[in-house]
């Protein structure tokens, strides 16, 4: 028997997902140019520390349905790999959504339809106008593994790359663990979190562009706030970056804490401000930040 709780559960879910396919559609050539500025600025900072990736073994840990980021690692001469606990294949495929289903959910499978269905072909096209080399569908060797339980030998992996998987991640420190266990002496990460606190951290669609469309709905920093808009698309496990940066110091030697993005600072209000007292200006204000990193 559905109650009206159940009801009003799938309405929200409906609208989210509503919100979300507004989004995809108006901003789909945004996600891959922004994907294409996050690549470049990568390449450039592994190349400043003599990294460049061409010809060494990648992992992409969190490729996701996209798996852009090994996508275009492959295709800028790395042996790249992507793993996800969603089952990850190029384009349509019932088979591939039967196996989502079974390991995901019908939910996750319906969300991973839609984009191939709607957004992956406009989505591949704007990244190949932004890519300065052919993009091969069929380079990166994509697996399905969770992130605290990697199969792979130690000592597999040149470098270690990711993009907002991290804050999703529910046991940090075995997914730390092994992403050390995994790289050979040496090796290093390129890891980009999207930090809880800031304005986007909630996840919220409404907030995906904080300072260009921001939300005349949901009040900003919600997350952190009231509540009272909890429906996101993703789960989050709340961690703050002080906890990041004292599970990877147990297994890694930080090169560089590279701070993102700032958002929202004329939307950070005095008394937004002294509601959220026990958050740094700092991690209010900050996208993400990215982990550079060697294992001890």
């Amino acid at each position: 028997m559905t109650t009206g709780a159940d009801r009003r559960g799938i309405l929200s879910r409906l609208k989210l997902y509503g919100s979300m396919v507004r989004y995809g559609l108006a901003h789909n050539r945004d996600f891959a140019r922004e994907n294409w500025t996050f690549f470049s600025r990568m390449i450039d900072r592994l190349g400043a520390l003599d990294r460049d990736p061409r010809g060494l073994k990648v992992l992409d840990l969190g490729c996701g349905k996209s798996y852009w980021l090994a996508l275009l690692l492959a295709g800028y001469g790395a042996e790249a790999v992507g793993v996800d606990t969603e089952p990850v294949a190029a384009g349509f495929s019932p088979a591939k959504y039967v196996r989502v289903v079974r390991s995901q959910g019908l939910e996750r499978a319906v969300r991973t339809a839609v984009w191939d269905l709607v957004f992956g072909r406009p989505y591949y096209r704007a990244l190949a106008e932004c890519a300065e080399f052919p993009l091969d569908f069929s380079k990166p060797r994509l697996m399905t593994m969770s992130g605290d339980r990697l199969d792979f030998e130690d000592h597999a992996f040149d470098l270690v790359v990711s993009h907002e998987v991290f804050e999703h991640l529910p046991d940090l420190a075995a997914a730390v663990a092994e992403t050390a266990r995994i790289l050979k002496p040496g090796g290093l990460t390129y890891i980009y979190v999207h930090n809880y606190a800031s304005l986007s951290g909630g996840h919220h669609i409404a907030w995906k562009y904080p300072d260009r469309e921001p939300s005349d709905v949901v009040p900003p920093w919600d997350h952190l706030r009231e509540n009272r808009y909890p429906d996101v698309p993703s789960w989050i496990n709340r961690l703050r970056m002080d906890d990041y940066r004292r599970v990877f110091e147990t297994r890694f030697e930080i090169l560089d804490w590279q701070p993102g993005d700032v958002e929202g600072p004329s939307l950070l209000t005095p008394d937004i401000r002294r509601e959220l007292a026990d958050y740094s200006e700092e991690e209010l204000l900050l996208k993400g930040f990215t982990v550079i990193a060697r294992p001890l």
